[in-house]
C-alpha cells in the first residue's frame, strides 16, 4: 500500500544491491535490500533496484522487470556487476537524488560517479576482512580486505553510513577503523498472524526432536559443523530412545559435499536437504520444529535468528557478531563460546543442543521457551524496519549538503 510522504514522494532513488529476491543464491541481505526499496516505493518514490544478472538456472534472469511497482534492472556477474552498476549511475546521474548502496562483501563505490551534491547511504551488513580467504585466491582476498578497509572507508566517507546492528558497528571500529558517524537499522522479521503465533504455544504442535537449519549453504554458514553436532547430540539421545530429525532449508553451493557429508556420518535418513522452500512451507517446518542451530562464523544480524523465534523456536548458535545481537541467551536460545578450532565448536555446540532438546522434551518448558521467543521477535517486524528506513532517507535527502564528515564522530544513533 503506497502511503505518499511529502519529502519522498516523486524522488528517484536508486537502491544497489549484488543480488535480488529470486537470485539464486539470495539471502537475508537481498531480503533486507527489497524491504528498503519497498519503503521507498510505498512512500511514492520512483525506485530503481539495480542488481547483478544470475546466468543460473534455464535462461537466467531478466535484465528488466518490474515488481511491486519497483523497477528491476540487471546486469553483469559475481565481479562484472560492479562496472555495469557503475556504467548505469555514470548515465543516469542526472536523473538520480539518491543512492542506497548496501555493502555485500563490498559496496558499489557509487559516489565515485554519482554527482557531487547526490547522497549515498552506505549499508553495511557486516565485516568481511575474515571471509575474502575463504572464497578468493591469497592475491585477490588481499586486494579484497584492502577495498573494505581503506578504498571503501576513503570513498564514503562524506556519506551517511548504517549497520544492521551493534556488533556490526563495533566490526567497523576495530577492524575497518570506522571513525564515522553509524546509524544502526536493524533488520526486521516476517512474523506470523497472532491467531498462529497462539497455535505456536500448543505444546502438541512442536516435534521435540525436530531440530531445523535455516540460511544458504555457503562456506561460511559452516553447517557441516552444525551436522556434526547434531551426530554427537545423536549419539546421547539415542540413550533416553530418540530418534532426531533434521530439516535443512536453503540452497547454495555447499550442498553436494554436505549431502556426502550426512551420507559418511550415517545421518542420511534423519536429515532432510528441502532446497528453497515457499514461504508457506518454511513456516509448516518452523511450526514443528523444536531448536534450531546456526554456526555461522558471523553475520551482521541473525535473519534466520528471528525468523525461528517467532515460529517459538530457540535457537543453539556460537557466540559470533551478529549471532550475539538477534539471541537472548537464556530466553529466546543459547550461544556457546566461539573458538578457532572447529572440533571444540563442534564439542560446544553439541553439548547446548543435548541441553536444549532435553529442554524441547518437558511439554511445560517447552512452552515457556515458544513463549520467549514469540515475544522476543515481535519486537522487529518489516514494518517497522520500513518505517525507519523512510526517515532514514528523509534526513538523507535533506542533509545532501551537510553529510556526517568522518573526522567528527558522534555517537551512534538509532534510527
Amino acid at each position: 500500500m503506497t502511503r505518499r510522504e511529502p519529502g519522498l514522494a516523486g524522488r528517484r532513488v536508486v537502491v544497489v544491491n549484488w543480488r535480488d529476491l529470486d537470485h539464486s543464491l539470495a539471502g537475508g541481505a537481498e531480503i533486507y535490500a527489497w524491504q528498503f526499496a519497498r519503503a521507498l516505493r510505498e512512500a511514492g518514490a520512483q525506485v530503481h533496484f539495480v542488481t547483478a544478472r544470475d546466468s543460473a538456472g534455464s535462461g537466467g534472469q531478466a535484465a528488466r522487470e518490474t515488481r511491486d511497482g519497483i523497477a528491476v534492472r540487471r546486469g553483469g556477474g559475481a565481479l562484472t556487476f560492479y562496472p555495469f552498476v557503475l556504467g548505469w549511475l555514470l548515465r543516469h546521474r542526472r536523473r538520480i537524488d539518491a543512492v542506497i548502496d548496501p555493502a555485500c562483501g563490498l559496496p558499489s563505490f557509487s559516489p565515485l560517479v554519482l554527482r557531487r551534491t547526490t547522497p549515498a547511504l552506505l549499508l553495511v551488513h557486516h565485516v568481511h576482512q575474515a571471509q575474502f580467504a575463504a572464497h578468493f585466491p591469497a592475491p585477490v582476498a588481499a586486494f579484497g580486505r584492502w577495498m573494505e578497509r581503506v578504498a571503501m572507508r576513503r570513498v564514503y566517507r562524506h556519506q551517511v553510513t548504517a549497520a544492521v546492528s551493534s556488533s556490526t558497528v563495533a566490526e567497523m571500529r576495530e577492524q575497518l577503523g570506522w571513525t564515522g558517524d553509524i546509524r544502526i537499522l536493524e533488520n526486521g522479521a516476517d512474523l506470523p498472524p497472532a491467531d498462529r503465533s497462539a497455535a505456536l504455544l500448543d505444546p502438541a504442535t512442536k516435534d521435540p526432536d525436530r531440530i531445523v537449519v535455516l540460511g544458504r549453504l555457503v562456506t561460511h554458514k559452516r553447517v557441516d559443523l552444525v551436522l556434526e553436532a547434531v551426530g554427537r547430540a545423536q549419539a546421547r539421545a539415542e540413550l533416553a530412545g530418540r530418534r532426531l530429525r533434521v530439516d535443512v532449508v536453503g540452497r547454495g553451493p555447499e550442498r553436494d559435499r554436505l549431502v556426502a557429508l550426512t551420507a559418511a556420518s550415517g545421518l542420511a535418513d534423519q536429515v532432510t536437504f528441502h532446497g528453497f522452500l515457499s514461504v508457506e512451507e518454511k513456516d509448516a517446518l518452523l511450526a514443528r520444529a523444536a531448536v534450531h542451530v546456526c554456526a555461522s562464523d558471523a553475520e551482521g544480524w541473525g535473519q534466520a535468528v528471528i525468523d525461528a523465534a517467532a515460529h517459538g523456536v530457540p535457537t543453539v548458535a556460537r557466540d559470533v557478531p551478529g549471532l550475539r545481537d538477534s539471541i537472548r541467551p537464556g530466553e529466546s536460545g543459547w550461544l556457546v563460546p566461539d573458538s578457532t578450532d572447529p572440533a571444540t565448536v563442534v564439542d560446544r555446540l553439541a553439548e547446548a543442543l543435548t541441553g536444549a532438546l532435553v529442554d524441547a522434551d518437558d511439554p511445560g518448558v517447552r512452552v515457556l521457551r515458544a513463549e520467549a521467543c514469540v515475544a522476543w521477535s515481535h519486537k522487529f517486524d518489516w514494518s517497522q524496519m520500513r518505517a525507519q528506513a523512510r526517515e532514514l532517507t528523509l534526513q538523507l535527502l535533506g542533509h545532501a549538503s551537510t553529510r556526517p564528515d568522518r573526522h567528527h564522530p558522534r555517537d551512534r544513533v538509532a534510527v
